[in-house]
């Protein structure tokens, strides 16, 4: 059916795509270099800026364009994602060389490095109030692969602010359930290759596992109301609906 119309693009059936909601075709999805999901079905704007923010993310656009001859190393360390902040040091006392070559490939590979730690740190600040769980993590993250250098410091004091709040504390503790509810939506088998849960067949094939799934939802739900959580096990409990 789908080349008698035409359609050159990959097609696939079933699947458990983990943290999907998919109500409606077309949907899109959003990969980080992890190949975890990043964001689903963006459109427009947010989509620019959340392929902007990956980006700034990825090991391997950190060290800028090159190429890097005299600084080979360094920009190697850069692609491994590992002590960044020991790297900016570094660079900061070569853009002085006195090797003309030198200099220059440490004036670039410093403004890219420092200037994509920045607009990371920026990202992960801007999402404290609408993600504090995601926003704790890249902070952390950030204060680790930049150690050293003021931007980890920052990161890492942030952090440790984040860890300190209440209502933070409140959305760690929600995403901890919310992680248990997701293993629990992943071990549902599937019904003719599909985890529909609008097919009879698939409910009543998994209705002990699916009354303790919805179970825990609405524990989540009542115990953490207003939290990231909390919400998507309403979209959860939503769909069986």
């Amino acid at each position: 059916m789908a080349q008698g119309k035409g359609v050159k693009f990959q097609l696939t059936t079933g699947g458990d795509l983990r943290g999907a909601n998919v109500r409606g075709i077309p949907h899109g999805f959003l990969f980080g270099a992890d190949g975890k999901l990043a964001v689903e079905d963006p459109h427009g704007a947010e989509l620019e800026k959340k392929v902007k923010e990956l980006l700034n993310e990825t090991s391997a656009a950190m060290a800028g364009p090159g190429p890097y001859a005299k600084l080979a190393a360094q920009a190697a360390q850069i692609k491994a994602g590992q002590g960044l902040g020991a790297v900016l040091k570094t660079l900061r006392t070569k853009v002085n060389s006195t090797d003309a070559a030198e200099a220059g490939e440490a004036k670039m590979m410093f403004e890219a490095l420092e200037g994509a730690a920045k607009r990371q740190l920026d990202s992960a600040l801007a999402r404290k109030a609408e993600d504090p769980a995601g926003s704790l993590k890249n902070l952390e993250r950030i204060s680790l692969q930049f150690a050293g250098d003021e931007i980890g410091e920052t990161a890492k004091k942030e952090a440790q602010t984040m860890r300190n709040d209440p209502a933070v504390k409140k959305e760690l503790e929600a995403a901890g359930v919310w992680l248990q509810i997701e293993k629990m939506n992943d071990a549902l088998k599937p019904v003719a290759g599909q985890k529909n849960p609008k097919n009879e067949q698939f409910r009543r094939a998994n209705a002990a596992a699916i009354q303790q799934m919805m179970g825990g939802c609405q524990m989540l739900v009542q115990r953490y109301p207003g939290t990231k959580a909390a919400q998507q096990a309403e979209d959860l409990m939503s769909q069986y609906k």
